[in-house]
Order: structure tokens, then sequence, then C-alpha cells
């Protein structure tokens, strides 16, 4: 938990304009540090500062009703699929005016692949 305060922390004093988001973006890696534990997957600082800017972003986009282009299918091939189903599984369970759409879980897929990758080896 600490990890995710402080990562939040600096996220904040780099990107103030955010700060109304930023505790919907603590449940969300809250979500995702649980899933994670659960897997006995370590997630590295650095790992860990990329997903909370991603997530931030992602959740900004959400709030304003902002959407990303449409990502080809054939790229979730890319990704362990463990992994494409985590994170549909992590947004989803968002509440509210959330509209989970694949590109955004395809985006977050990337960033839990490399974790993967990077502890037990590519697919």
């Amino acid at each position: 938990m600490q990890m995710i305060d402080d990562i939040l922390k600096e996220l904040a004093e780099t990107k103030p304009e955010y700060i109304s988001e930023i505790s919907e973006c603590k449940r969300i890696l809250q979500k995702i540090e649980e899933e994670f534990r659960h897997m006995e997957i370590h997630i590295p600082r650095d790992r860990w500062l990329a997903i909370g800017a991603h997530v931030l972003a992602f959740v900004r986009r959400m709030t304003n009703g902002e959407r990303l282009p449409v990502i080809e299918a054939e790229l979730f091939a890319e990704i362990h699929p463990d992994m494409v189903m985590l994170s549909h599984k992590v947004l989803a369970e968002e509440k509210g005016p959330w509209q989970v759409d694949d590109t955004e879980a395809f985006l977050l897929a990337v960033h839990f692949e490399a974790i993967r990758a990077m502890q037990m080896g590519p697919t």
C-alpha cells in the first residue's frame, strides 16, 4: 500500500491538474496490487509508476468521456491471455460511468504482460 501512496504522490506532483482523479486511480491500483499479490507476482517500482500514470490518464479519459482510437484485434495475440483477462477484470469492476473498451483493456494488459514476462519469461 505504501508503494501505491508513494506513486500517487509522485504523480500528483507532476500532474497537479489530475488531482481530482487520484482517489479513483488509487482504488484501481489497489485492485491491481491485490490481483498480482494473489498470483505471487511482484510489481517493481518503475512498473508501478508506469501503471499509475496509465491508470490516472485512463480515469481522466473516462471522467471526460474521451475514447482512444480502436486498436486492431490481432494485437491482443501478442499478450498472454491471462493478462488480457486480468485487465478486463480490473477495469470491468469499476462502477458508475465507466464503459471500458478493448483499447483501454489492451493498454493496461501491455503493462501487465511486461511484468509477467519480466518475472516468468516470454510466452
